[in-house]
Parts: C-alpha cells; sequence; structure tokens
C-alpha cells in the first residue's frame, strides 16, 4: 500500500507530507482547493508525463516521493530483482525535474529510466480517471477487460506458446530466403559470384606483386642505366689489382706485426665480397628488360583484379572471405530446400494447433462473457442503471484458410462492449452512447468486478462520483469499500455519502499568507469529518440539522462497512 506521498515545490504546494490507510482513503475540499495537484503529484513520482511547468513559481525543481509498505506481488518482486533493487518492508520511489529539464529517478535509491518506473509502478498502483474513461471507451480494451475476469489462464498460455512458435517458424523460412522462386534467384547469383572469383585464379597478395613488377617494367632502363654504371665501378680491373697489391704488400711485412695478417684477411675477403657484389649487379642488370607483351599481360591481370575488389572487396584478403561466405552460403541455400518445405509442413500443423487453440479461448469467452454480462448488468442495476442492457459482442470466426492474419497475441476474437441505458433504446457500442456519468459508474462497475483477481495494491479513482449525486451517491460509496476490502482505495470526491464511507478523510485546503497561495492537506478527526460530510451536503456547517445528518451518513456507512467485513 502508499503508506506517504512526500510533494515538494508543485504548482502551490511548497513541501507536502500525506500519511495514508490500508483501505479507503478520500480527499475532499472545495472546488479549486488543490485536490487535482496532488493527483497530478503522484501521476508525476509513477512516471507519467511531466511538465516544467508544474514546478512552483520562484522554484528551480520539482520533487516527489511515494513510499509503499508491503506486502508486494510475486510480479512486483520479480520486477524488483530483475533491476536489481534492493528491497525489505518498503519501496519508495523518487522522482525530481528541474527547470532545466534535467530529471532524476530512484528506486530504493537506486537510479533507473523513465520505463522502469512505469513498468514497476503499473504493478503497485491503478488511476482511474477521465484517461481511464476513454481507455473504457475504446473497444481495443474490451477484450483485454473480458480476460481479466477469467482466472485460468492455462488456455491462454497454451495459445501464448503456440503463437511464439509460429513467430519463430516464420523468422526462420524468412532466414531461409522466404520462399522456392527467391532461393533459385540467390542461388544464380551466388553461383555467378563464385565462379567470377574462382576463374580468377587468384594468389594471396597478388596485386602487390604485380604492381611491384609493374612498377619495375615502367622503369626499367633508368635502372639498367644504374646497374650498369655502379657494376662497371665496382669491377674496374685497377680496383681489383689495387687490392691485390696491397695484400701482397702488408704480406712482405707481417713477420714484424702478427696483427697485420688480420688486416691481409680482411682486405682478401672484402676482394672476394666486391667481386660477388659485381656479379650479382651484373645479374639483375641483365634481368632487367622490358618485354611490352608481359606488361599488357600484367596490367590487364590487375584490370581484373582491381575489378573483383571493386565488387568484393575492397582488398584482395575481402575477396577471399567473401567467396568462402558465398559458398557457404550456396551450400546452405541449397540444403534449405529441403529444410524449407520440412519448416512449411510444420508451420502447417502448428497453424493448425494455434487455430484450434484460438477457438478453444473463443469459447471460454463467450462462456465467460454471459457470467460477465450478468454481473455488469446487477453492478449497474445497484448504480441505478436498472434498466441498462449489456452485451459482449463477437466478431465472426475466421475460417482455417485465412487464420494467419486474424490471429493476434490473445487470439482472433473481435470483442466490443454493447450498451443501452434505458428500456427501448436499441443495443450500440458502448463509445456511442454512454454519459460521463454512466461511464464513471460503469468503470466502478468494472472493478468493483474484477476486484478480487486484481493483484494491483492501490486503486485511485479521480472524481468517479462524476455525475452522480443523491442515493446513488451513497451506492457509489458502497463499491469503494467493497473494492477497499481487497485493495487500497484513494478516493478523488465532493460526495458526502463517500466523505462518510472513508476510513481516512484528508482534507484539501487553499491558503494566502504574505500575498502567497499555498496548498495544504489535513487529515480529520471524528468532529472534524463531520463537519466535512455536512459542508459536502449542502447545509449549513455548523446547524444542529447538518451535523446530525452528517452523524446519519457515517453510522449508515458504518453499518455496511461491518456488514461486507
Amino acid at each position: 500500500m502508499l503508506s506517504n506521498l512526500y510533494i515538494q515545490n508543485i504548482a502551490l504546494i511548497d513541501t507536502l507530507s500525506i500519511d495514508f490507510e490500508h483501505r479507503l482513503n478520500v480527499f475532499s475540499g472545495e472546488t479549486g482547493a488543490g485536490k487535482s495537484i496532488i493527483i497530478d503529484s503522484l501521476n508525476f513520482v509513477l512516471g507519467a508525463k511531466s511538465s516544467k511547468n508544474l514546478i512552483k513559481q520562484g522554484k528551480d525543481f520539482m520533487k516527489v516521493v511515494a513510499t509503499f509498505s508491503a506486502p508486494f506481488s510475486s510480479e512486483v518482486f520479480a520486477k524488483l530483482d530483475e533491476y536489481d533493487v534492493e528491497y525489505d518492508s518498503e519501496i519508495i520511489f523518487s522522482r525530481k525535474l528541474t527547470l532545466d529539464g534535467k530529471s532524476e529517478i530512484k528506486i530504493n535509491g537506486l537510479p533507473i529510466t523513465l520505463s522502469m518506473l512505469k513498468n514497476l509502478s503499473s504493478l503497485l498502483v491503478d488511476i482511474h480517471g477521465q484517461h481511464e474513461h476513454q481507455r473504457l471507451l475504446s473497444s481495443s480494451s474490451h477484450e483485454g477487460i473480458l480476460d481479466g475476469f477469467i482466472k485460468d489462464k492455462r488456455a491462454f498460455e497454451e495459445y501464448s506458446f503456440l503463437y511464439s512458435s509460429l513467430k519463430d517458424i516464420n523468422a526462420k523460412m524468412k532466414n531461409l530466403y522466404g520462399s522456392t522462386q527467391n532461393q533459385e534467384r540467390m542461388l544464380d547469383l551466388l553461383s555467378y559470384q563464385i565462379d567470377e572469383i574462382e576463374r580468377a585464379e587468384l594468389k594471396e597478395n597478388e596485386d602487390e606483386v604485380l604492381e611491384q613488377k609493374k612498377d619495375i617494367m615502367q622503369n626499367s632502363e633508368k635502372i639498367y642505366e644504374n646497374l650498369s654504371s655502379a657494376y662497371s665501378s665496382i669491377d674496374a680491373t685497377d680496383l681489383i689489382d689495387n687490392i691485390k697489391n696491397a695484400v701482397s704488400h702488408i704480406n712482405s711485412v707481417s713477420k714484424f706485426d702478427e696483427s697485420l695478417s688480420n688486416i691481409s684477411q680482411r682486405l682478401d675477403s672484402a676482394k672476394y665480397e666486391l667481386m660477388d657484389i659485381a656479379e650479382t649487379i651484373k645479374s639483375k642488370r641483365d634481368e632487367t628488360t622490358f618485354d611490352k607483351f608481359d606488361f599488357e599481360k600484367i596490367d590487364s591481370r590487375l584490370d581484373l583484379i582491381k575489378t573483383l575488389k571493386k565488387k568484393y572487396g575492397p582488398t584482395l584478403e575481402n575477396v577471399f572471405s567473401f567467396l568462402q561466405k558465398a559458398k557457404k552460403d550456396f551450400d546452405e541455400i541449397s540444403m534449405s530446400k529441403d529444410l524449407l518445405k520440412k519448416l512449411d509442413e510444420e508451420k502447417g500443423v502448428l497453424l493448425q494447433k494455434l487455430y484450434n487453440s484460438a477457438k478453444n479461448i473463443s469459447k471460454i469467452r463467450h462462456e465467460v462473457a454471459k457470467e460477465f454480462e450478468e454481473k455488469v448488468k446487477k453492478e449497474l442495476s445497484d448504480l441505478g442503471m436498472k434498466n441498462s442492457s449489456f452485451v459482449v459482442s463477437f466478431g465472426d470466426i475466421p475460417d482455417f484458410e485465412n487464420c494467419e492474419n486474424a490471429l493476434t497475441t490473445t487470439g482472433f476474437d473481435n470483442i466490443k462492449f454493447m450498451f443501452s441505458a434505458n428500456a427501448g433504446q436499441n443495443i450500440k457500442p458502448l463509445s456511442e452512447i454512454i454519459s460521463g456519468g454512466e461511464a464513471s459508474r460503469f468503470m466502478l462497475a468494472l472493478k468493483n468486478i474484477l476486484a478480487d483477481s486484481d493483484n494491483i495494491s492501490l486503486m485511485v479513482f479521480d472524481e468517479i462520483d462524476t455525475g452522480i449525486s443523491g442515493e446513488m451517491g451513497y451506492k457509489v460509496a458502497c463499491k469503494l469499500a467493497n473494492i477497499s476490502k481487497a485493495h487500497q482505495v484513494m478516493s478523488v470526491s465532493h460526495l458526502p455519502q463517500i466523505c462518510a464511507m472513508a476510513d481516512n478523510n484528508i482534507l484539501v485546503q487553499k491558503s494566502v499568507t504574505d500575498g502567497q497561495t499555498f496548498v495544504s492537506t489535513k487529515t480529520l478527526d471524528a468532529d472534524e469529518k463531520l463537519i466535512e460530510i455536512a459542508r459536502l451536503s449542502g447545509g449549513e456547517i455548523n446547524s444542529k440539522a447538518s451535523i446530525e445528518h452528517a452523524k446519519y451518513l457515517k453510522e449508515k456507512c458504518n453499518e455496511y462497512k461491518k456488514f461486507i467485513q
């Protein structure tokens, strides 16, 4: 349950801390006192779209903290574990927004994203206001409302598994290029690409080797001339003879200095090294030739490699990688013909099971719809709509041959709520004929029916008594009290009957101090509750008659609460 709501710097609120009780908590106050600000603040901390315009004038941020106390549902614990949020007996939501648009969201002190906040808060709180009325009018929500009335979910779990399996098969078939015709096109393309690359008989680093050869051939004349000059310089007879003479002279005196022998050997080695270098240069020079035919052959080969790199590259290594992948894809697609056929057969069997499962769900819905219709009509009758009619309408069941396009995550039913408020009126889609007051009562009827199967800990009704007065107000109050048996309920109301039914009355007040307007709240004691009930009843607040009437209402409501214990 929501045990405390702390609000700071929102609209006309400076700081405000509100404590709540387990069962029925009712906000009341003069029109414009600020009740909507409190609901806006609660919506804000639960993840609703926020606006900097809500920040109190003169402040640079707004902040709301909501403290929830145990017990919590298993779904809540699972979500906390998923988000790695530590918890014990409390879950504390905190959200802050600054004037410069910076946002800070935390759960139990851990920073989280807005989507995480929404996912978790939706498991704790259900807020019903005008937006919820609009959802009720939308036929897209009617199937979910009816399904909420179905307690045994095994048929839905079976269908969900089969539907997921169908998605998997469709994904596999798409990865297999979707159809036999498409497979043939892919095989033709891959075969052409593989043949084009393999016919080239490429070698590793061949482009680099050929570029080097081409460069040499283009500069062959320059290379020949320079190598010839280098050879002539080293191979000169005088140079070799001079070295021989130097060796002879050193040897003739080496007996007087043994270290001269080493010099003689080095010179002798240099002579042979020079002779070898000269021969190598001569060989390189003689190899340097320019053959026009060879040049054109190399140039043509390089053009081919360039084309292949452009198509499958950009490097020769990339071309080799492309070839390997193309061969792999070709083999897989060749084999996938049989696999595609097998998957298509599996899909046919699965579609039959899925179709049967959808028909079973539809049958369950039809059976439950009758009971649901009766309960809704009874609730509406209790709420003063005795002559109303309500029917759950189902669309036609599709043929098996056309069922795949009709199947959704929840089956193939097209459900609409049909309604007539008065006897003698044709029954029509709910959205076409229901009024605001009727929508409020209809929503309360639904929530009263679904209360036992709903794991939400807090239900908020924002002025659900719109268009309701008199004895009907007492009946609405009884419905709220009934829901509060299983849920904590928060209601913003202007009806004395709902105020009298409350377990916790919170008065919202507006005051002016030093020219500034402030919104505050006060939890009412027993005497103050009677005064507020009297005010809402429209009599003189302090008159004996008004107070006596307030006591009567309070006692009547207390008797009802004892009855539903």
